[in-house]
């Protein structure tokens, strides 16, 4: 039985209505495909019938022409097979992905016998990672890795463990705080690189939050999307200036960031994803430049207690490298990912991506 909250918006990753509000003010509306995928499998999808229903319910995607194409509900699919193609203006669909990653992910998950998250063993690794990191902001980024119906218990059991904040509204009034919290994802990034090219996108993403949104929410530039982590954190801390409150790595795990090396046998700390190389070539590079005051926001990979055991090695030994991680992964899940890999009809992915046409897919909508 489907059954929908009232409203996607409470459950939605703050940095999405950030992202709407921006693109409306800045007039943009290209025409996406997101491309949904898992590294998990190979599995039996599921969850299919419900993201249709989600889609046709909160977005006018079917009525401005646009369309899905996903393998249909039960299929089979291997590691990395794109599982759906959703096509349409960007912001019709740019607020649902929260959504129905979650829903994706939760129904697959169990479908291939993953347990329902454990509350009580989320608070511990929670806890264990305040421990680890008693200095740093901890923000809950897990909304996407399960089904919205638990997102506020989550956020509650994380942020009681010592967490200082979660993406969703919805997670956040559940835990005592305001709001959600979140800026810029890489869909803000390839729909403004559309217009202006990949070499000033983050920049001009950054001064499009810039002008668009209230000035109380920190300034964080997203640079990983082109893989230009220290040229596109410069190019932005120049163009912003003392504005400019902090860049976030994202690296994907595909991809060796910009001043990082290649793996020498030391897991978090060299090779591919955001490694203590990369993110202590950025925080040189940043320093070198005058840019002391530019924070650096890590996430990706972060619940795995030994990745950020290792950062809190590396900090001891270098000094400090980030100040804040966004955090998802606390629990096991075979979780959905999606990325904008074309617009305009044009491939445009972010660095590690890339469009994957699947002839098994079939039109869901």
């Amino acid at each position: 039985m489907f059954n929908p909250p009232p409203s996607h918006l409470p459950y939605t990753d703050k940095y999405f209505t950030r992202s709407l509000q921006v693109l409306r003010g800045e007039g943009l509306n290209p025409i996406v495909t997101m491309q949904v995928f898992f590294r998990d499998g190979p599995g039996v999808l599921a969850g299919v019938d419900a993201v249709i229903n989600l889609i046709d319910g909160f977005s006018p995607l079917a009525a401005h022409g646009g369309k899905v194409l996903a393998l249909p509900e039960g299929s089979r699919f291997s590691p990395l097979e794109s599982v759906m193609h959703i096509e349409g203006h960007v912001q019709d669909i740019i607020e649902l992905e929260t959504l129905y990653l979650g829903t994706l992910t939760a129904r697959t998950s169990t479908a291939n016998g993953v347990p329902e998250p454990d509350l009580a063993a989320i608070a511990e690794r929670a806890g264990r990672i305040r421990e680890l990191l008693p200095q740093k902001q901890l923000m809950y980024f897990g909304a996407r890795h399960w089904h919205w119906t638990m997102e506020e218990a989550i956020c509650k059991a994380v942020i009681g463990a010592g967490f200082d904040s979660c993406a969703t509204d919805a997670g956040a009034r559940a835990a005592g705080k305001t709001a959600g919290v979140g800026t810029i994802p890489h869909a803000l990034v390839l729909t403004i690189a559309s217009k202006v090219g990949r070499e000033q996108a983050t920049r001009e993403a950054t001064l499009a939050f810039d002008r668009h949104i209230e000035a109380q929410c920190p300034r964080i530039a997203l640079v990983d999307t082109f893989n230009h982590e220290i040229d596109d954190s410069l190019a932005t801390a120049k163009a912003l200036g003392d504005r400019l409150d902090g860049v976030r790595l994202d690296t994907a795990g595909e991809l060796i960031g910009q001043g990082g090396v290649p793996s020498d046998g030391r897991p978090y700390w060299t090779g591919k994803g955001v490694t203590v190389a990369g993110t202590l070539a950025v925080r040189r590079a940043l320093d070198a430049a005058g840019y002391e005051h530019v924070d650096v926001v890590l996430s990706s990979g972060f619940g795995d207690l030994a990745k950020v055991a290792a950062f809190a090695e590396a900090e001891r030994m270098y000094g400090p490298l980030f100040t804040s991680l966004g955090i998802g992964g606390l629990f096991p899940a075979w979780c959905a990912t999606a990325d904008i890999v074309r617009v305009d009809g044009v491939e445009l992915a972010k660095s590690g991506r890339g469009y994957h046409p699947n002839p098994r897919l079939v039109r869901v909508l």
